[in-house]
């Protein structure tokens, strides 16, 4: 699901500006403009954080875990964060890459033990970068893809990557389809935003390190980052804190505040949306960003790879488009009017709706998680509109 409803988040939870001088002064007075404006668009749960010089200044956290109960959003609750999952993939390649252990230029059939190529184009391999960049000429087949949901019945799906991705790109596995998983232009020659490829980071992850790929982001990234609240399956996750996604129907509501609490749910494209984590969390890997690469003053990677992950790649094929950030996500004229273009994702999946924004420059960031995007498409609207106003000062 994820890129087809990024375009609807251009009004959502659109992320303010961290050089705002009330975050530090008037935490009062947001915590009373994010209630206000969420219960205006109709927001189940959220928590909103915001960073500046380096440092998280201020989270708030508001409304409810699940509808019509007292479950109340805690800063230590878990919201599943969709796409923005993406660039946390990325930090593990970009580690990898920090250490020696693989070059961005590598070929990815160097690293898997099956070979992944665009049968319109066999000759030409596909690089990592080219994953990373939404580049390869991979393709995201729905059609295979979103049955893999476990929406019905709720869960972690039984899927392991190694299987999934083998199935999905070998010409005897079970979800090949020539036409459907690839496009007819080759590699590196046109930008089309692809989950699939960061599938196949997931699994390039799992095959240099020996590890599965949640237990190498476990203890390759979250515990030296100190993020102890994030988690890529819910068999792993000890408490119940989780906020339940949370689906606005309007057209066949009678109420159209009434929305669909929906199962925690997973897939078998994990690794490219399905990461479980908090603000707080969050904002510890962007710090690394912030900070030439240092978390707690220690280095973490180089800022030579820090500045790699933030340039824009393939700038003739896609002008806007870093290594899993884009610095131009909101696709809104008005909006950059407004602000300059920062490295951001947006993430969006089933009753989940979710922004990330940063500037390298001030080192300040913003981060707004919900378990339900906003009821109508004029509510989105209005609710940019105002966040606008109060947060872009």
């Amino acid at each position: 699901m994820k890129n087809k409803v990024i375009p609807l988040l251009t009004g959502l939870l659109l992320i303010y500006s961290c050089s705002s001088p009330d975050i530090r002064s008037d935490q009062s007075g947001l915590d009373a403009y994010f209630t206000k404006q969420m219960l205006k668009a109709n927001v189940i749960g959220m928590q909103a954080a915001s960073i500046q010089d380096g440092e998280l200044v201020w989270q708030g956290s508001y409304g409810l875990q699940e509808y019509k109960t007292d479950k109340e959003v805690n800063d230590s609750t878990l919201f599943m964060i969709a796409s923005c999952s993406k660039p946390v993939t990325a930090l593990g390649i970009m580690q990898l890459y920090d250490r020696g252990s693989l070059d961005l230029d590598d070929p990815v059939n160097l690293h898997l033990p099956f070979p992944v190529k665009n049968p319109n184009f066999p000759d030409i391999p596909i690089t990592i970068r080219m994953l990373l960049t939404h580049t390869s000429s991979l393709q995201d087949n729905w059609e295979i893809m979103f049955p893999l949901y476990t929406l019905p019945e709720g869960g972690d799906s039984p899927l392991e990557l190694f299987h999934f991705v083998r199935e999905y790109f070998s010409e005897d596995g079970q979800y090949f389809d020539g036409e459907l998983n690839f496009h007819k232009d080759p590699p590196a020659s046109k930008f089309d935003y692809c989950n699939m490829g960061y599938v196949v980071l997931g699994l390039i992850i799992e095959q240099i390190s020996g590890q599965t790929f949640s237990e190498y982001m476990k203890e390759e990234i979250f515990i030296p980052l100190e993020m102890h609240n994030s988690y890529w399956f819910l068999r792993n996750i000890p408490h119940q804190n989780i906020a339940r996604p949370h689906e606005m129907h309007p057209s066949t509501k009678k109420d159209p505040r009434e929305p669909d609490v929906l199962n925690h749910y997973g897939y078998a494209d994990f690794p490219d949306g399905q990461l479980r984590t908090t603000v707080a969390d969050y904002a510890r890997f962007l710090q690394v960003l912030l900070n030439d690469g240092k978390i707690n003053g220690k280095a973490f990677i180089q800022p030579s790879t820090v500045q790699e992950f933030i340039r824009i790649q393939y700038p003739e094929v896609a002008k806007h488009q870093a290594i899993a950030w884009n610095y131009n996500e909101f696709e809104s004229f008005l909006y950059y009017l407004l602000m300059p273009r920062l490295p951001s994702h947006t993430g969006a999946d089933p009753g989940i709706a979710t922004v990330v924004s940063f500037d390298p420059k001030t080192r300040s960031a913003g981060i707004i998680f919900s378990n339900s995007p906003t009821t109508t498409f004029k509510g989105q609207k209005i609710f940019y509109q105002e966040m606008m106003k109060k947060l872009l000062k």
